[in-house]
C-alpha cells in the first residue's frame, strides 16, 4: 500500500484534506511567514502523517531552517546573506503550504 493511498480499493480516492478551511489554510501559511518558519517543520511533520508529503519534507525544512534561524542569533555579524536565506527557505515554506490541499495526486 502507498504511503498516499487512503485503502480504498475504488482507485478513485484521493490524499486526506490537510486543511479543514479556507480560513484554516489561511491562518497556517501567515503562521509559517511569521514565525520566521519555525512553525513549517510543524506544519509540514502533520500533512506527513497524513500521507500527503513524503517525510522527508519536514525533516528537511528543519534542517534548513533552523540552523539558520539559531544562525541569526549565534553568529557575531552574520551579515545579510543569513536574512535573505531565511527569507527564502521562509517564502518557499510559505508557498509549499499553500498549494498542499489543490487537488494534486500523488505519484507512484
Amino acid at each position: 500500500m502507498n504511503e498516499y493511498s487512503t485503502g480504498t480499493s475504488a482507485g478513485t480516492s484521493a490524499a486526506p484534506a490537510l486543511y479543514g478551511s479556507r480560513r484554516h489554510r489561511v491562518l497556517w501559511v501567515v503562521g509559517v511567514v511569521f514565525s520566521a518558519g519555525l512553525l513549517a517543520p510543524l506544519l509540514f511533520l502533520g500533512a506527513a502523517r497524513k500521507g500527503i508529503v513524503p517525510r522527508t519534507v519536514p525533516a528537511g525544512y528543519a534542517v534548513a531552517i533552523y540552523p539558520i534561524a539559531l544562525g541569526r542569533q549565534w553568529l557575531p555579524d552574520p551579515g545579510d546573506w543569513i536574512s535573505w536565506t531565511l527569507a527564502a527557505v521562509v517564502l518557499t515554506a510559505a508557498v509549499h503550504a499553500a498549494v498542499l490541499d489543490t487537488g494534486r495526486t500523488a505519484a507512484g
